[in-house]
């Protein structure tokens, strides 16, 4: 018998099962796939190592003719081994640093029975209280000639790139990936169900971006709603409504991602679910009180980011089991869609008593020393003077939205920040001018 059994060994049930094994429980952590979970093997990482090097080569062509010359070239093959180099190894690493830990390793995939028992490949096992850290996987449409799309593990497993791929959606993720496989030279399209639009996302800093990936090649079909996908002799044949047809030799679906909770047999335990994913009050414990969720597994109105999981790991390992448990506070969370440019944003852009500004900063020093071709920023002040969202393009905005929402969390006045001196020239050192 466990005090505790964590299903799912992903960011989020790593921090959990860390902080209750320091609180002496006992601890068994189920994985059925790469211990770790999505983000270091399939995702967030491996996506960002490949990235490493498209945004070098991307920083240099903006600098060419302004001091560098000659010419770069990006090899797939050879990005592809680097990340396998980098990233391959951490399944292992994690695996061994649980034992290390003493923390119980089960591999396989896991159902509850009626009893509250936990079965896990034919083996059972028992606990106090179960976990529920099973995050999400990839959405797949239910179209005729289905089994030939792909999702993004498929893309990143690629040992050669394709010369055409096509990408169905505008998500993060896809737009990510066609960056990849456009800076590495393959003619790459990204076909819309709507109109073209990045969802969650300020709407004129998300038609900035999407004219910056036009100016880098990227191609867009909107309002096409693909319908089949045929194999023929020279790739694939995709078809939609109003006539519209394309051929191209690879297709990565990016329609979004579906909770991991079907295989689990949550019903007999009268844990509610929607299609959104296990349904938790403010402290992540679900309606069977035995059972909590945690990160992307989790119906909620927060992002579903490798970092909220994690803080929702070490909130309940915090909280499990005392006398006096705190409801879950999150904190301002920063969104970003990586590439050579970056789109960030964090907080609210509209509001009773918000003033919003908007600053095309690609003219000011620190963006025109880098050559950072379209560089805005929109920002957004309560009456207090506080800086309460931000939403930003450039090819920094990852490091800025950072600075931006420790100024938000922390409620940092410009009257504070003018007492603050800051390393020049540098992004941070722009920062009294957002007020």
């Amino acid at each position: 018998m466990f005090d505790f059994i964590i299903i799912g060994s992903g960011p989020g049930g790593l921090a959990l099962a860390y902080k209750l094994k320091a609180r002496n429980y006992k601890v068994a952590v189920v994985e059925k796939d790469k211990w770790g979970g999505t983000c270091p093997n399939y995702g967030c990482d491996p996506t960002k190592v490949m990235m490493a090097v498209v945004e070098a080569k991307q920083h240099a062509d903006q600098l060419f003719g302004e001091g560098l010359s000659g010419g770069l070239k990006i090899d797939w093959e050879s990005m592809r081994q680097r990340k396998l180099e980098i990233t391959d190894p951490y399944a292992e690493r994690t695996f061994n640093g649980l034992i290390k830990s003493g923390i119980e390793c089960i591999y396989g995939k896991a159902k509850f029975t009626s009893s509250e028992v936990l079965v896990v490949d034919g083996r059972v096992y028992s606990a106090r209280k179960y976990i529920i850290a099973t995050g999400s996987r990839a959405r797949h449409l239910s179209i005729e000639g289905a089994e030939y799309l792909n999702d993004s593990n498929h893309f990143l497993n690629l040992e050669h790139l394709p010369q055409n791929i096509t990408f169905l959606g505008t998500g993060p993720v896809g737009l990510e990936l066609a960056q990849l496989a456009k800076g590495a030279g393959a003619h790459v399209t990204i076909i819309a169900q709507s109109n073209l639009k990045i969802a969650h996302f300020d709407k004129e800093i998300g038609e900035a971006y999407l004219e910056n990936l036009k100016s880098l090649g990227i191609e867009f079909k909107s309002q096409i709603l693909i319908s089949k996908v045929e194999k023929t002799s020279k790739g694939l044949f995709l078809t939609g409504n109003n006539g519209f047809t394309l051929e191209t030799d690879f297709v990565v679906e990016g329609v979004g991602r579906v909770p991991n909770i079907d295989l689990l047999n949550l019903d007999v335990l009268g844990v509610e679910t929607s299609s959104s994913g296990v349904i938790v009050d403010d402290f992540l414990q679900s309606s069977n009180p035995n059972i909590y969720a945690l990160g992307d597994v989790v119906a909620k109105s927060v992002p579903h980011l490798t970092p909220v999981s994690e803080f929702e790991g070490n909130y309940l390992g915090d909280n499990l089991e005392m006398e006096n448990p705190k409801m879950i506070n999150y904190p301002v969370i920063p969104s970003v869609v990586y590439g050579s440019t970056k789109m960030a944003e964090v907080g609210i852009l509209e509001g009773e008593n918000i003033k919003v500004k908007f600053f095309d900063t690609s003219s000011w020093y620190s963006y025109r020393r880098i050559a950072d071709p379209v560089a805005k920023v929109k920002v957004a002040i309560n009456d207090k003077k506080e800086l309460v969202g931000a939403s930003i393009i450039s090819n920094v905005a990852d490091e800025l939205v950072n600075l931006i929402t420790i100024l938000i969390q922390k409620k940092v006045s410009l009257e504070q920040l003018d007492q603050m001196i800051l390393a020049y020239p540098t992004i941070a050192s722009d920062l009294n001018y957002f007020f």
